[in-house]
């Protein structure tokens, strides 16, 4: 159906995070506004999903220093917009970054020249994705699938150009949808890609789409995160479907996220 990429990522030191005595994943999502930033460390390697808006680049910084990050073995950028590329300059010229993931395409805007020339002066290996790509880090099994959709630069349809991350832990599962919306978001709920997860990183910042009750329907979480913020809060239809469906609703507007899998099951930390 789909073309399979095999990536291999050459991996030969630890990063500085010490893994948790329970030898799992730990799974954070910053408080940072209506932006996103997610970090997976887990077997002595951190990844981290999206950087935030560019003035939020010193907090994350500031919150991996505390979690004893030293080094990022991957960073996924999911698609050009300043709330999921902004700080990533401030974190590049902060700790070793080993690779770092990307939709292929190009945005005309000073964040993305930003992004892009950090990349360079880093020396930063890099890769833009074209179609689902498929490989393992650590104990984790990563799927990666890059929108069947075409970039508008006059539209700026970023949000249907995110890369969708679905992780495999043991026998848990995470799904990261970025700003999956409109056609992307269709196309991934009724297009045979497989969305069952444990937790669900809620695409759009909670906004509410007419797929929602699909996506919900083919997820099924148990924990749903949600990256909003006072400002801009979820919409209430997506809050009342995820509580009607007995979701357990994290939202960054209430602090940072913490969980925690040991490969078998999902609690909050």
């Amino acid at each position: 159906m789909k073309t399979i990429l095999s990536l291999l990522l050459c991996l030969t030191t630890l990063a500085g995070c010490t893994p948790a005595p329970e030898n799992g994943m730990d799974i954070y999502t910053f408080s940072i506004g209506k932006a996103d930033c997610s970090l997976l460390s887990f077997d002595g390697m951190n990844v981290l999903i999206d950087t935030g808006e560019e003035d939020d680049g010193d907090e994350i910084t500031e919150a991996l220093s505390e979690l004893q990050v030293e080094k990022l073995d991957l960073v996924i950028l999911t698609h050009f917009d300043k709330d999921h590329i902004g700080g990533f300059a401030e974190i590049a010229g902060s700790l070793p970054i080993e690779k770092v993931l990307l939709p292929d395409y190009v945005r005309d805007s000073d964040y993305y020249r930003s992004m892009a020339d950090a990349l360079s002066f880093y020396d930063i290996p890099s890769q833009r994705l074209t179609a689902e790509t498929t490989f393992e880090l650590g104990r984790a099994r990563f799927t990666l699938w890059a929108s069947t959709k075409t970039y508008d630069p006059e539209k700026e349809n970023d949000n249907q150009m995110s890369l969708v991350t679905a992780v495999a832990f043991g026998q848990t599962r995470l799904l990261f949808m970025a700003d999956a919306e409109g056609g992307w978001l269709k196309d991934l709920c009724y297009e045979g890609y497989e969305l069952g997860c444990d937790v669900l990183k809620f695409p759009c910042h909670g906004k509410w789409q007419k797929h929602v009750p699909a996506l919900l329907a083919l997820t099924l979480p148990s924990y749903a995160i949600v990256t909003d913020s006072a400002k801009n809060p979820a919409d209430e239809k997506t809050l009342s479907a995820l509580d009607t469906m007995d979701v357990t609703t994290l939202r960054t507007i209430d602090g940072d996220v913490h969980l925690f899998t040991d490969g078998t099951k999902v609690t909050i930390r």
